[in-house]
């Protein structure tokens, strides 16, 4: 006899593979998993995607993931932009300085252009439209995502009102950093504390802003990171330390963020100041999570749901598809075990800690409150004359944290940021 809770539940279990999130990490898994022929269910929260003023500019070594997975025409056909340089801005170095040694971001890795900048509604709604049509079954506006971990999870939820059951082999968690899916099965996170802030907002009507490329720039007090998006359009970031978290709050955060862009060492930062705000501002703390095991038997976590690095080193969206990539691998393995997914953590746990070296360096450099950090930015400058670690360490930003040197990362170059 069935119960009242058997009738009300819709159960399926021909879904092989559940991908709890659909944002970039879990639908480009879903679209090459679906693309291999697998049966691939992915349950996202919401009906539209929102700007969410993060996860829209790809290193180099993030566009070589986005290209093994296949879903690189797809981003580049939604309207991406290519970056193929970054120029350093700062009052130390002159601007002719700046522009003649650019960050040759189209030099890092054999047939990858340069970075690449894509608004994050843009991406996930073209993403979705491709994973739906390699054959995944992508449902929207889920809510009350149960999942019980084992050796045949369960996934309950509900669908426009209706309870929804599924049991696949596996359960992949790129539900973000509130992770319902790490807290129901019970997985911590590391964590380092927060040494700075990030706020974000898309600048629009610069249609006389000629650049052709992405731009990082320093003062005293601010770090600014900015991507070119559509023409006329950049996503700004301005990273202040601590004691300024507050800086961009409040009914007068906009107007205060715009002010702040205008940095002088920029040739057209009073055009930036003068900009149209278009979406959202918002802020984030900058701190650094991670875990040594991402897995439980039945479930896996990528993405932020299995710990992120700080944005100050924009390494979020190339992390989160190498995730997809080294799981989609291991599902073709056919070892969906805890055992099977060791390598995947072990490479992780290392990945993340080069990272986490690299964001503590910049942060260093860039955002902590003290009062040398002019003598900071000038030791900065210097490295990258005279010390080949420091080489080492700023282009496994861009090709990928395992293309550097081990000394890079074991914090020799912070510690000589810290004596200045």
């Amino acid at each position: 006899m069935q119960t009242e809770t058997e009738t009300e539940t819709e159960t399926e279990t021909d879904t092989e593979i559940v991908v709890v999130g659909g944002g970039i990490a879990g639908l480009s898994l879903a679209s090459a998993l679906a693309r291999d022929g697998r049966a691939v269910t992915v349950l996202e929260a919401t009906l539209e995607y929102e700007d969410r003023v993060r996860g829209e500019s790809m290193v180099p070594w993030g566009v070589a993931e986005a290209k093994d997975l296949g879903v690189l025409p797809t981003l580049l056909d939604a309207g991406a932009r290519t970056s193929e340089t970054w120029v350093h801005y700062d009052e130390l170095v002159p601007t002719e300085i700046s522009l003649a040694n650019r960050i040759p971001a189209g030099m890092m890795l054999p047939g990858i252009p340069g970075s690449l900048n894509l608004r994050h509604p843009e991406a996930c709604t073209a993403l979705a439209k491709q994973a739906t049509h390699n054959g995944a079954h992508v449902l929207r506006g889920v809510s009350g995502v149960e999942v019980r971990a084992g050796g045949r999870p369960t996934v309950r939820a509900v669908v426009a009102g209706e309870a929804l059951e599924l049991q696949p082999r596996l359960v992949v968690g790129a539900d973000g950093r509130a992770s319902t899916v790490r807290r129901q099965v019970g997985i911590q996170l590391e964590r380092q504390p927060v040494s700075h802030m990030i706020a974000g907002l898309l600048v629009d009507g610069l249609d006389d802003v000629d650049l052709d490329h992405d731009f990082l720039a320093t003062t005293d007090d601010l770090f600014m990171a900015s991507f070119r998006q559509h023409p006329g359009q950049i996503r700004v970031y301005l990273c202040p330390g601590l004691r300024q978290k507050d800086r961009f709050a409040g009914p007068g955060g906009v107007a205060e963020f715009l002010r702040s862009s205008a940095f002088p060492c920029l040739p057209f930062g009073e055009q930036l100041a003068a900009g149209r705000p278009s979406g959202p501002l918002a802020t984030y703390p900058g701190d650094d999570t991670w875990t040594p095991e991402p897995y439980v038997p039945g479930v896996v976590l990528m993405g932020d749901a299995a710990g992120y690095n700080s944005p100050i080193i924009g390494q979020g969206l190339s992390i989160a598809l190498r995730d997809a990539r080294i799981v989609r691998d291991t599902i073709r393995s056919g070892d969906l075990s805890p055992a099977g997914f060791a390598a995947y953590g072990a490479e992780r746990t290392e990945r993340m800690r080069r990272l986490r070296s690299a964001a503590t360096f910049m942060a260093s450099v860039a955002t902590d409150d003290c009062d040398t950090s002019k003598a900071r930015r000038a030791a900065f400058f210097d490295l990258q004359q005279h010390e080949p670690l420091m080489m080492g360490l700023l282009g496994a930003m861009y090709a990928g944290p395992e293309q550097g040197p081990a000394e890079a990362f074991d914090g020799r170059l912070h510690e000589r940021i810290l004596a200045a």
